[in-house]
């Protein structure tokens, strides 16, 4: 999938977002209110899906909750490095 005129893989599509996690394309959606912050996410291939609910008092807070993170990076593995 590509982002129309740009060439370049499309990073959104269908309300999901995809981010590149230990070498995989990951798919999924979060989100957030607070008290709570929630994830749905899978490979392409569904080797590997991950569904979670965090207890949090930053849902709506500008960098993800390290406890969320570190679930996801348990899941998928670490993003590239920058």
């Amino acid at each position: 999938m590509r982002t129309y005129g740009t060439g370049r893989p499309a990073q959104y599509s269908v309300g999901l977002s995809m981010l590149p996690l230990g070498g995989r394309a990951v798919r999924g959606k979060t989100g957030g209110r607070w008290g709570c912050d929630t994830v749905v996410a899978a490979t392409r291939e569904l080797s590997r899906t991950l569904v979670y609910s965090v207890d949090s008092t930053d849902a709506k807070g500008q960098d993800m909750n390290a406890t969320a993170m570190g679930i996801v990076v348990a899941a998928f593995g670490a993003p590239p490095a920058e």
